[in-house]
């Protein structure tokens, strides 16, 4: 698996794990996905530019701190706080039966001898 997540996928699976009937949840993970594109379009220019900049002002230049990194903890933040918010279903696994065996996971006697 590839260390980058499509945003379409993500998109999917987020909007499953609501309850979509809910248009402020709805909303609130169209807003998610708008801020992680941000988050990506800010991390690309981090790494072509660097996480420091040369600013020229007339004769002087000095280097200071990328400020695209201030616009990436802010909305790193926002997404973070809007997660928390966020309503989601939650999974339940379904239920054995009591008559069910369980997988093969232990050895049984006959497999000690």
């Amino acid at each position: 698996m590839s260390g980058v997540v499509k945003i379409s996928d993500l998109q999917k699976q987020l909007m499953l794990r609501i309850d979509q009937d809910d248009l402020v949840e709805v909303d609130k993970v169209t807003r998610y996905i708008a801020i992680v594109k941000q988050i990506r379009k800010l991390q690309t220019a981090i790494n072509k530019d660097g996480v420091t900049i040369i600013t020229v002002n007339a004769s002087q230049e000095f280097t200071k701190t990328n400020p695209a990194l201030n616009e990436l903890n802010k909305l790193t933040k926002t997404l973070i706080s809007l997660e928390k918010s966020i309503k989601f279903i939650e999974k339940v696994p379904p239920k054995m039966k009591e008559n069910e065996e369980k997988g093969n996971d232990e050895p049984t006697v006959s497999d000690l001898y």
